[in-house]
């Protein structure tokens, strides 16, 4: 079976191969162009798919990196919310002091 289909396909390459020289120089060269372009076309369509993929999997990961940022951030800002002075409370991911007596540098 699989000896069968190579000799097919092998018999149908040899006969557009002959086809392609038996035609007219300008038309060889329209032909030969525009095979150019389908397997350019098909190159771009596999780089664009595996593109794709690589970039759903890079924002995945700044998704989840800038998650872990903001986490630690907060933290961090709890931790010297409660060590000084001042009170507050997180509004979304905004920090109002209670207090303005001593407000702590922001950097």
């Amino acid at each position: 079976m699989l000896n069968t289909v190579f000799a097919a396909v092998g018999l149908v390459v040899c006969i557009a191969l002959a086809v392609h020289m038996a035609l007219p120089y300008r038309l060889q060269a329209r032909v030969d162009d525009g095979l150019r372009r389908a397997w350019a076309w098909a190159r771009l369509q596999a780089a664009r798919l595996t593109g794709w993929r690589r970039q759903q999997r890079q924002a995945r990961a700044a998704a989840l990196e800038a998650e872990r940022v903001i986490r630690r951030a907060r933290e961090s800002a709890l931790h010297d919310a409660r060590d000084s002075r001042t009170d507050g409370a997180w509004e979304g991911n905004v920090y109002r002091p209670k207090s303005f007596d001593k407000p702590k540098k922001p950097h």
